[in-house]
């Protein structure tokens, strides 16, 4: 019976060897960019990014960066609060739009009621396969003009589903 168990256990050790040996298998294109991304940055190629070498990617910024409202390259409490400010406004205004009687609370009900909505394009009262596709469609997109899908990760709801 050992014998049988070592045996499965090499063979799985074989078969998962190649995964392993390119970062986890279906990762590697992944782990070829951090790899090259790490190699650019260590100036004196000792296998460590100091601070001294630390650069953010051309062309992005870090995250915190989108609150610098003026552009000067510093952020400012007020900034910071005006941002803020800015967003509460917005998630009151799409918590109003979600809440159809006006009672203060949003329903189960409610949401789906918005999602279908927004899916029922022609404002028919049927959602066409087409339609289906088009709200995933627009979903995608927001959610990637959003910063890469914050939020959602691969397995998560991403809105669309029933029951959300």
């Amino acid at each position: 019976m050992n014998r049988g168990y070592s045996m499965v256990f090499l063979i799985a050790s074989a078969l998962a060897m190649p995964a392993m040996a390119d970062g986890h298998g279906d990762h590697r294109k992944g782990g070829e960019r951090l790899k090259n991304a790490v190699k650019k940055m260590d100036a004196n190629n000792d296998g460590a990014i100091s601070f001294d070498e630390f650069r953010m990617p051309d062309g992005r910024d870090a995250p915190e960066m989108r609150m610098d409202t003026n552009g000067d390259g510093e952020i400012t409490r007020d900034e910071v609060s005006q941002v803020a400010t800015q967003r509460t406004e917005e998630a009151l205004s799409r918590f109003d739009a979600l809440d159809a009687d006006g009672d203060g609370v949003v329903t189960q009900s409610e949401r789906w009621r918005a999602a279908f909505h927004r899916m029922d394009g022609d404002g028919d009262g049927q959602i066409t396969k087409n339609e289906f596709r088009e709200a995933r469609k627009d979903r995608r997109r927001m959610m990637q003009e959003r910063d890469g899908h914050r939020g959602h990760g691969k397995g998560q709801r991403t809105g669309m589903e029933k029951g959300q």
